[in-house]
């Protein structure tokens, strides 16, 4: 038999050298270790070291809150809108308020009649008193000669009745005539004193209520809630709302860290878009829980000390945007 095709024997193959290969597994896992435990000690212990903290933007904010029932008639301003302080933000119309300074109107002129019904009177009664001294001491004179003829029996006691009769009449008039003036006096004061406080009443509501004009008591930007026209608001209700002043941010310090954070401590903030310089202005004797944009699911709700850092710059940053803070490291 012949063999069909030749076969190299074993005991003498050719020495064959191995091909090196890159191990590129290795290093990648190698780098994805590194990461995992560098991503790790951050979240345990990043706090420690780095200053890293959430904040909101926040303005001073100035709330108009209704003074009386009122329905809307009109709205001057939008959402946004800058405005300046005194400019008129809406009409409104309180049917509570018109009938108060109706009252009030109403009021201040029965007063004026009474007074000057009084005052007539207490002319009339000026008057009448020089007359009516007059006659008293006349009918007291003429009591002087009556009683002597009366003594002598010269004058019946029918007429010395009548005359007697006709000084006491004088008498009284004179005396309610003095006690009418001093009244009328007494009156017209408190008359006076009441109709000064209608009209400084009703000068003061009809300023209060401005023939319904809102105006803006600070300049600032309109919030995002406006009132529609018709819209009913009663007392205390907020209608609108004014951010007014310089930005500034609410942070919330993390709860442990082992560097020292004063007022004076510059920091970056950063919305995500735009990077801001900003210095730590107070560290607030306050605590607080942090918005729920800030909560972590798989821990439980944290309090956390607040500070307010003052923007070096005035960005654009919207009111009540989160922020992030954190320390400048060059």
């Amino acid at each position: 038999m012949r063999s069909l095709r030749k076969r190299p024997r074993s005991d003498n193959l050719a020495n064959q050298k191995r091909s090196h290969s890159t191990s590129y597994g290795r290093y990648i896992y190698l780098s994805i270790l590194i990461v995992m435990a560098t991503s790790l000690a951050n979240y345990m212990w990043g706090d420690l070291i780095m200053l890293r903290g959430d904040g909101l933007v926040l303005r001073d904010k100035a709330i108009l809150a209704a003074s009386y029932t009122s329905r809307v008639e009109e709205i001057f301003v939008e959402e946004g809108q800058t405005v300046n302080k005194g400019d008129v933000l809406m009409h409104i119309e309180s049917s509570e308020q018109l009938e108060r300074l109706a009252d009030l109107s109403t009021q201040q002129a029965d007063l004026t009649q009474r007074a000057a019904e009084f005052k007539l009177r207490m002319q009339i009664a000026n008057r009448l008193l020089p007359l009516a001294k007059q006659r008293e001491a006349q009918t007291t004179k003429l009591l002087g000669v009556v009683d002597d003829l009366q003594r002598k029996g010269n004058l019946t006691t029918s007429r010395y009745e009548e005359i007697l009769k006709s000084s006491f009449d004088a008498s009284s008039h004179l005396v309610q005539l003095t006690v009418d003036l001093d009244m009328l006096s007494g009156q017209i004061g408190s008359l006076e004193a009441a109709r000064e406080d209608a009209a400084v009443a009703l000068e003061k509501l009809k300023a209060h209520y401005s023939d319904g004009k809102i105006t803006a008591s600070v300049s600032g930007t309109i919030g995002t809630e406006v009132p529609s026209p018709g819209a009913v608001y009663r007392t205390g209700d907020p209608m609108l709302s004014i951010y007014a002043g310089e930005a500034y941010i609410l942070m919330y310090l993390p709860r442990r860290y082992l560097f020292s954070i004063e007022p004076g401590m510059a920091v970056d903030v950063s919305n995500g878009r735009t990077n801001v310089a900003g210095v730590i202005d107070s560290i607030l004797p306050l605590s607080d829980a942090l918005p729920k944009e800030f909560q972590n699911s798989f821990k439980p709700m944290q309090r956390n000390q607040l500070a307010r850092i003052k923007l070096q710059d005035q960005p654009i940053f919207p009111v009540y945007e989160k922020v992030r803070i954190s320390r400048p490291y060059w």
